[in-house]
């Protein structure tokens, strides 16, 4: 989602420069439009416009701006087309008060009316406009700008995190009401940013702000609030870890694929991470659960899907799959003090996962497990315990080391809870997990330099396809769904993910002559695939096999190239190195359409709206 950035410099003249440096980390997000409020002897001055960074910098000259403070911001459009004027920064009613904002005000129609009503010059038909209003009025009224960021959030309904300043105030405000925030002190500027990689720049000394919170920044400090007193709250600054150039290329030319690529080193450090103290307490709280809900969206949720079946195959565990916006009417009368909901979600922040977070609180019924990849995340401050992914950060939009991660995660978790409810011997359980943390690294590293070539010649024979479907079965099930959705993001085709005997069920009507089928499968299962193979061969269609080399298999592709072999290896590991060639796939699919992988139309890489 939107991505925003507020410095407060002590002795600087080049917030322009800063600030464009600064938010250009933030543009693995998703954005349409890039605009900036700069702050310069008492005068703003605002430049934005619909483009990229690159594009609206080479136009407008944003990073030649002069100042000492200002707020930039990388909108992706929800409430208003992506045009110049819904861009953000805004203006308040007059050129002295600007702010932007993340996320989405929910009572933006009948606020915005009110505003109108009362006099207020609103602009634009963006919902973040509202939040520079909302200021407005009320220092109209106090005349103090804590004061008004304060009520502010009295008027503003939804999930949502805004920075704001003034002209005649070396101050930015900031709050965080349902969106991620994160600040940071520096040796000569302070910073509040969206997220933790547009930080870095200027400093690793870092503070994680936490809901229902504010900011005051200085050029020498920042002070934390509690919103609903205005009480200042102690929070010490962190120092954070993190790479600051965990967001650059590396020499690859895309950052999905140096994330692929990134993946047998995430399977050591998720498996170095999983056998630490706290995992008898992850455990503890499944067990003692008396049902259990996997919730999560896109890409999470597929990966939950292949969970489940490791905890039933290897716990004995039954766990239920459910998406995340799906979740509250599905099941939400049916929590008990006793349900476990399992919320995945890479970010942290996503919106669908954090209304089921407030469910479980609010009705005080079920516990929460989050298992996320941002640190200081709302889910990770929120959640009753959490499992970090421990990707480092996922630029790209299209996920691919973090489903990699998540699928570790449940493979482990299953063993360990099949070792301790005897579903499992100790034996076994150390087998298993020994081929988790010494052979996946390395079977990994041989599925992406075996199958990469395999699926950069199989996507040049379907340049010309429009649609097409990919089917998974048993434990395959989510890893074609997976594999769909990769084709669907950053190659703009249909691509449906389907279980496998489903396809008979009415898609088989869509078959005709060399119509692409792509079956993904493990030798447990390729006995019952057969079947289905079958089925589309005979009515002309070009079936396109993944998995391990089968002697059996070889004659239902019409060539050696449209099978995507991946290494032998355990039954336990085949489901998860099944989705490098699929991710592989897309991505050279997406390169020979002349699409940039990494940032595709109309998606966002953290969904901070319903």
């Amino acid at each position: 989602m939107c991505g925003i950035t507020g410095i407060v410099g002590k002795h600087r003249d080049d917030i322009g420069r800063v600030l464009i440096e600064c938010s250009s980390k933030l543009a693995y997000r998703g954005y349409d439009s890039v605009g900036l409020a700069a702050v310069r002897n008492g005068k703003v001055e605002l430049r934005k416009e619909v483009g990229t960074i690159e594009e609206v910098n080479r136009l407008l000259r944003l990073s030649e701006m002069k100042g000492d403070r200002g707020i930039s911001q990388l909108r992706w459009a929800t409430y208003g087309a992506p045009t110049r004027v819904n861009a953000q920064p805004h203006f308040g009613c007059e050129e002295v008060l600007y702010g932007a904002h993340n996320g989405n005000i929910h009572n933006y129609v009948e606020y915005r009316q009110e505003l109108v009503d009362t006099g207020h010059v609103v602009r634009s038909e963006n919902d973040g406009e509202l939040c520079v209003h909302a200021v407005d009025k009320y220092f109209e009224q106090t005349g103090d700008m804590f004061q008004a960021v304060q009520l502010s959030t009295k008027d503003l309904q939804g999930a949502y995190a805004y920075a704001v300043g003034r002209a005649d105030t070396r101050e930015v405000y900031a709050v965080k009401m349902g969106s991620s925030l994160v600040a940071g002190v520096g040796n000569s500027d302070t910073i509040v940013s969206s997220d933790l990689p547009s930080i870095l720049p200027l400093t690793n000394r870092v503070l994680y702000i936490q809901e229902g919170e504010m900011l005051r920044l200085t050029p020498d400090s920042v002070d934390v609030f509690r919103i609903e007193d205005g009480k200042k709250l102690e929070r010490n600054l962190e120092i954070s870890t993190v790479d600051p150039h965990a967001a650059e290329r590396g020499g690859y030319p895309h950052f999905m694929l140096k994330e692929i690529n990134e993946q047998p080193k995430v399977v050591k450090d998720v498996v170095g991470s999983l056998q630490g103290s706290e995992t008898s307490r992850w455990l503890e709280m499944i067990e003692d659960a008396s049902t259990l809900y996997l919730v999560a969206c896109g890409t999470s949720y597929h990966a939950g899907i292949v969970g489940t079946y490791y905890f039933n195959r290897y716990a004995g565990i039954p766990l239920t799959p459910s998406i995340g916006g799906q979740f509250i009417p599905m099941y939400g009368n049916t929590l008990s003090q006793d349900s476990l909901c399992i919320l995945v979600s890479q970010s942290g922040e996503t919106k669908d996962i954090l209304n089921v977070l407030k469910h479980t609180e609010s009705t005080k019924h079920g516990k929460s497990l989050g298992i996320l990849n941002v640190i200081g995340s709302t889910l990770m401050f929120n959640a009753d315990a959490y499992i970090p992914m421990v990707c480092g950060y996922e630029v790209s939009v299209p996920a691919t080391k973090t489903y990699y991660s998540q699928s570790v995660i449940f493979a482990y978790l299953a063993v360990m809870l099949g070792e301790r409810n005897g579903t499992l011997d100790s034996s076994e359980a150390k087998r298993l997990v020994n081929l988790l943390a010494n052979d996946l690294p390395r079977l990994t590293q041989d599925t992406i330099d075996r199958t990469g070539i395999q699926a950069k010649r199989l996507a040049r024979t379907l340049d010309d396809v429009k649609d097409l479907y990919c089917l998974g079965y048993g434990f395959t099930d989510g890893v074609a769904r997976e594999g769909a959705l990769k084709i669907k993001e950053i190659v703009y085709n249909h691509c449906e993910g389907l279980y496998s005997s489903e396809f008979k069920h009415g898609p088989l009507s869509i078959v005709t002559d060399g119509y692409p089928v792509i079956f993904v499968t493990t030798t447990e299962d390729s006995w019952m695939v057969i079947n289905h193979l079958s089925e589309v061969r005979v009515r002309g269609g070009r079936t396109i096999i993944v998995g391990e080399y089968e002697d059996k298999l070889r004659s239902y592709v019409d060539s050696k190239g449209d099978y995507l072999m991946v290494p032998e290896s355990d039954l336990f590991l085949n489901p998860i190195l099944d989705v490098i060639p699929l991710q592989l796939l897309s991505y050279f699919m997406s390169i020979d359409r002349g699409i940039n992988p990494d940032l595709p139309r109309n998606l966002s890489k953290t969904l901070t709206v319903d």
